[in-house]
This record gives structure tokens, C-alpha cells and sequence, in this order.
């Protein structure tokens, strides 16, 4: 065999080891069409469903369904997550639902749950979201003092705060109507934006 023809053998080799390599890490990418037949398929097999992966989570985590995600694993098979929030002061809970045994496997608490705004950038404010921003215009949101209600690490006072996907931040550039917000939450309307790990309000009043 000449040197070019061992080149050319040689080069197609590393490609074709490449390809089996690069395969398995793009066969599921967990959101097409082809990967969302697959999980149905799986469910329809033993017989279940989302809503059965809801009811699961919420019974053993004793709260309420906010999200669910399912997606293919690496080897193929379905993967259902439930985020619940339950306990007081409210925790993100996510639970993994055995769709074979339709029950939840395991349960461990999480800082945020997957939104819609979290996946989907085809609007500027989640193009703002992208830089460390997250725009929120007209939300209705849970307030309450930082320190006596949420407890929240190294906070003394009463610093009036916001809760955004399951998490308290501190609030600047408005104040609350009166101090009730230490003996109970709050809800409010609120515009802003959160930074830098502080959300920087333009307007907030208490809901009607």
C-alpha cells in the first residue's frame, strides 16, 4: 500500500472512531421530536404518566408541584423530575419519578425550579437575563423582612425582601407601605430588575 493510500486508510480509521464517539453524546439531546417519542413510548409502557409523576412527588415531598422535566439519559432511558415547593419557609424540592414503579426514587432540595423563561431567549428581557439580569415588569411576588421571616445568612435589621423562584433578595430603591412585613408575607406588585444579587426595584406596592 502506498503512503497516500495508508493517509487516506489511516485518516478514514480516526474519523469512523470519532463518529462512534461523538454519536452517543448527540443520539439524546433531550428535546426533539424523535427523543419526545421515545420517552412516551417508555411511559406507555409501564402504563404512566405525568400526571401520576405529580401526584407521586407531591404525596412524598407533602407539597405542591410547580415543574416537571422529563429528558433521555445518557444510555437512552426516560428521566422525570417533579420540582415541588413544600415545608415552611418554603423549600424547592425536586423528585425523581420511577415511571417503572410509579413511585418517587429520591428527593433532594434545589435552589430553583426550570421555567419557561429560562429556556426560551427570544425576548430582550431574557437576552438580559443571559448578562446576570433578570427584568421583571408588573409580577405579583412574595415580600417579607429579610431577617424575621426568611431568615436569610449574615441579614440583621429588618431589610424588607422579595421572594423570585424560591429564593429571597433584598430590595432597593423602594419600601413597603408599613412594617407588617416583619409578622407575616407579604404579596405585592413589583417592576425591577434583579442584579447582582439584589433586586433593584422601579416600582413596588402591596397587592389590592
Amino acid at each position: 500500500m502506498t503512503r497516500l493510500w495508508k493517509t487516506v486508510a489511516c485518516s478514514a480509521l480516526l474519523l469512523g472512531i470519532a463518529g462512534a464517539i461523538a454519536y452517543p453524546a448527540l443520539a439524546h439531546c433531550g428535546k426533539c421530536a424523535a427523543d419526545g417519542k421515545k420517552i412516551a413510548a417508555q411511559l406507555d409502557q409501564s402504563k404512566s404518566t405525568l400526571a401520576k409523576a405529580v401526584t407521586a412527588a407531591e404525596t412524598h415531598s407533602k407539597g405542591r408541584a410547580i415543574s416537571v422535566i422529563s429528558e433521555l439519559n445518557d444510555k437512552g432511558q426516560a428521566a422525570v423530575h417533579v420540582f415541588c415547593i413544600a415545608g415552611e419557609p418554603a423549600k424547592i424540592m425536586k423528585c425523581h419519578f420511577d415511571y417503572a414503579t410509579g413511585t418517587v426514587k429520591g428527593m433532594k432540595e434545589v435552589t430553583e425550579f426550570p421555567t419557561a423563561a429560562h429556556a426560551d431567549h427570544a425576548h430582550a428581557d431574557d437576552a438580559a437575563g443571559a448578562a446576570g439580569v433578570k427584568m421583571i415588569k408588573a409580577q405579583t411576588h412574595e415580600l417579607a423582612c429579610g431577617a424575621c421571616i426568611y431568615k436569610m445568612a449574615g441579614v440583621g435589621g429588618c431589610p424588607l425582601a422579595i421572594m423570585i423562584d424560591g429564593t429571597p433578595y433584598l430590595v432597593e430603591g423602594a419600601t413597603w407601605p408599613n412594617h407588617d412585613y416583619c409578622d407575616r408575607k407579604c404579596q405585592g406588585v413589583v417592576s425591577g430588575k434583579l442584579q447582582g444579587g439584589k433586586f433593584l426595584a422601579s416600582s413596588l406596592e402591596a397587592k389590592k
